[in-house]
């Protein structure tokens, strides 16, 4: 009988999942090192993880000061001070970390400066005055313990998660000063950084920030012709360029009647678009016949660009006028009616149920969504219900928004995702569903955001037919799209492509590891690991981060 019990406890062992256990990553900076009036030595810093950024609290880190060692305990905050005996004079400072004692925090790389302690602590920082039109404002405070300080400093610029530093301009702590858009490369988020090279009474210092520099832009537009036939169409062309006459790519844009949507598109890569639109679908707007029978309509295109660095725009509007429909020889009506109403009944009559046209389509919210193929990227955004006939016949009406909010992996609902509509907002329920009543008209902007999930931006036209209620909108979780961005890098490191539709995830990170990657492809399946098979939920601020990771290994590999 023992011998079954332990034959049964091997068996279940055995056959029991293996359990992964991600180690956090972590990362040391200085703080200050200080003479103090007693031939001691200040040194503070702090600990943090290297993915989140937060302090790392109870660790032992220990400091090395000439050839003096000691070590400190991180407070709540990751921070750390301690003392040590010495004299003045250029040393080596070293901090090490070598890990938590629960095997769960990995070590850190040592930090070790060159540093004279006699002379003062710099501590510089940047601060953002305004936003102008040539760009912002800022201003770099210096501080020392006898309080505010004038030094020279060198202004440096860096894309976001890369080192490429670059020279842009010179100037003092204390004095504001404009950096304009042409020398950080243009609109968007930058690592700004300042430095103090030092002098015999001052130690050396730097600061960073990531600084938004933002444009607006300007949208033409331009009709193929201001006067057309009741039966053809108009081409609408036109540009999107920021503020300093650079092609807005990808930018959303929407062809407008009045408040009435015709037609959406994007930019392309020369920020062009292009519309064609019927002249029927134009005259369905209600406006004022002239006196030969025309009737005129004003055409505007917006451009939306989707990011908060480039502002949206709208062209000026353009007139068109549309002639007054010819009529149409009354026995070639009837012949044609007479020839649609036999092919259609003989069509329902031989393939269909007709009792089931009546039937009311299932709403968004109510259908299960559809599995993708394994090796199909996920993807997110509103799916809109289907109204009834009746509705389709009736004037928008309906001012309400109502669904169900659910991730894309498995279709399951989202609880506490935030549905903001306009000035409007809402949470969503255990269900996932939300709704959100007497919504003002116009064109309004909606957003759907969630922990851990992709944030979902579009347009809604307020009244509508029905078709905003009952709809489905589906938020990509981050680990999905980090995995989705780690694709490109790793599927050409695979022994055949079809694979990444038959190996799960884990088999994937397993083998890239196993050939023994470039130092960047290495890194980035580290990050793919960490964020992708962690328990801890990512925001949606680190794609900024894994897209760069995966270019520099895809670079990385073509250099080879």
């Amino acid at each position: 009988m023992r011998w079954g019990l332990a034959l049964l406890l091997v068996s279940v062992v055995a056959n029991a999942a293996p359990v992964v256990e991600i180690r956090a990553k972590t990362q040391l900076s200085f703080g200050h090192v200080r003479l103090k009036d007693n031939h001691v030595v200040e040194v503070t810093g702090t600990l943090v993880d290297k993915l989140t950024g937060d302090g790392l609290p109870g660790q032992k880190v220990y400091i090395t000061v000439g050839g003096t060692q000691t070590w400190a305990t991180t407070e709540q905050d990751g921070s750390f001070r301690v003392q040590v005996a010495g004299e003045p004079g250029p040393q080596q400072v070293t901090l090490q970390f070598h890990g938590g004692a629960n095997a769960r925090i990995e070590g850190a790389d040592p930090l070790t400066i060159t540093t004279d302690p006699a002379r003062s602590q710099v501590e510089l920082s940047i601060v953002k005055i305004a936003d102008t039109e040539k760009g912002p404002m800022l201003r770099v405070n210096g501080l020392t313990e006898d309080g505010p300080v004038a030094v020279p400093l060198q202004l440096d610029v860096a894309s976001p998660g890369k080192d490429d530093w670059k020279g842009v301009t010179q100037t003092s702590s204390s004095t504001d000063f404009i950096l304009g858009r042409d020398k950080v490369g243009g609109p968007g988020l930058h690592r700004l950084r300042a430095t103090f090279a030092g002098d015999d009474a001052r130690q050396k210092a730097t600061a960073e920030s990531t600084i938004e520099w933002t444009s607006s832009t300007q949208t033409t537009i331009s009709l193929s012709s201001h006067r057309i036939a009741y039966e053809d169409a108009v081409a609408v062309a036109g540009k999107v360029v920021d503020e300093d006459g650079k092609p807005v790519t990808r930018a959303a844009v929407t062809l407008l009647s009045g408040d009435r949507r015709l037609a959406q598109g994007a930019t392309g890569d020369d920020g062009t678009y292009r519309f064609k639109v019927e002249a029927q679908i134009i005259a369905g707007t209600q406006t004022a016949e002239t006196a030969n029978g025309d009737r005129q309509f004003g055409l505007q295109v917006q451009a939306d660009p989707g990011q908060s660095f480039v502002r949206p725009s709208k062209s000026n509007p353009e007139v068109i006028k549309i002639m007054a429909p010819q009529p149409v020889p009354v026995s070639y009506t009837v012949a044609a009616f007479l020839a649609t109403v036999l092919a259609a009944g003989a069509f329902f009559a031989a393939r269909t149920k007709p009792w089931r046209r009546f039937r009311r389509p299932a709403a968004p919210a109510d259908e299960a969504r559809p599995q993708d193929e394994a090796d199909a990227p996920q993807t997110g955004g509103l799916v809109v219900a289907k109204p009834g006939l009746l509705p389709t016949l009736r004037r928008p009406n309906d001012d309400t928004f109502s669904g169900v909010v659910r991730e894309t992996v498995r279709g399951r609902p989202i609880e506490g995702a935030v549905v903001k509509v306009g000035e409007h907002e809402v949470t969503t329920g255990a269900d996932g569903s939300f709704q959100i009543e007497h919504l003002p008209a116009g064109e309004l902007r909606a957003e759907v955001s969630a922990g851990g999930h992709v944030t979902e931006a579009f347009a809604l036209t307020i009244p509508h037919r029905g078709e905003l209620r009952g709809v489905r909108v589906d938020l990509v979780p981050v680990r999905e799209r980090v995995f989705q961005l780690y694709r490109r890098a790793a599927e050409p490191v695979l022994p055949e492509s079809r694979l990444w539709g038959i190996w799960s995830p884990r088999q994937i990170v397993d083998h890239v590891r196993s050939k023994r990657p470039s130092p960047a492809l290495s890194d980035l399946t580290d990050f793919v690991e960490e964020v992708y098979f962690s328990q801890r939920v990512s925001d949606q601020t680190i794609l900024a981060g894994a897209n760069e990771r995966v270019d520099r290994a895809i670079q990385e590999r073509a250099r080879r």
